[in-house]
């Protein structure tokens, strides 16, 4: 099991990056088995926040989809799955700061 990422670590781009797809809000974000993004193709997306397999789909910070390949041998299945607590923390920060409190 990977550790939380502390948010004020995350690279600039994340920190900065808001979707700008409509409908797509914190609440949305932080649902539980929200998907990264319903579509797979937000706008913009920093690569850090990639979570999702371009491939077969498979989410893996959802940990939903088929997987089809090993995923402790597939180079983008580990890049992605190291992605994840990223993605996590991203979240985390985007839905304090919706919410007014500081993440």
């Amino acid at each position: 099991m990977t550790e939380p990422v502390d948010i004020a670590s995350l690279p600039p781009a994340v920190r900065r990056f808001r979707p700008l797809c409509p409908g797509c809000t914190p609440a949305l974000l932080a649902s539980p088995g929200a998907r990264p993004c319903s579509h797979y193709d937000c706008p913009g997306l920093p690569v850090e926040l990639h979570v999702t397999c371009d491939t077969c789909m498979y989410d893996f910070a959802a940990a939903d989809g088929q997987v089809k390949c090993d995923h402790t041998t597939c180079p983008t299945a580990i890049r992605l799955t190291a992605n994840v607590p990223v993605y996590k923390a991203w979240v985390e920060m985007v839905v304090a700061e919706a919410e007014g409190r500081r993440p």
